[in-house]
């Protein structure tokens, strides 16, 4: 699994926990766990941002952890 995140610095930063910025679950209000960049490229695509590759993410300054289930 994996989690989405982007850095926080200035003033900002300290409302996000350790400076990170997560992409939430809209239901549940926690960070969004995909099983894979695929996945997560796709739930881009279908919103209509033209991010076809890792690469892209890192453009979008976006940073991807693995996390446990």
């Amino acid at each position: 699994m994996i989690q989405v995140f982007r850095n926080v610095s200035g003033k900002h930063k300290d409302k996000f926990p350790n400076g990170r910025e997560y992409l939430l679950d809209v239901e549940t209000k926690e960070p969004a766990k995909f099983e894979s960049i695929e996945e997560l490229i796709n739930l881009f695509k279908s919103e209509g941002h033209d991010i076809e590759t890792k690469e892209d993410l890192i453009r979008w300054q976006l940073n991807i952890e693995s996390v446990d289930e």
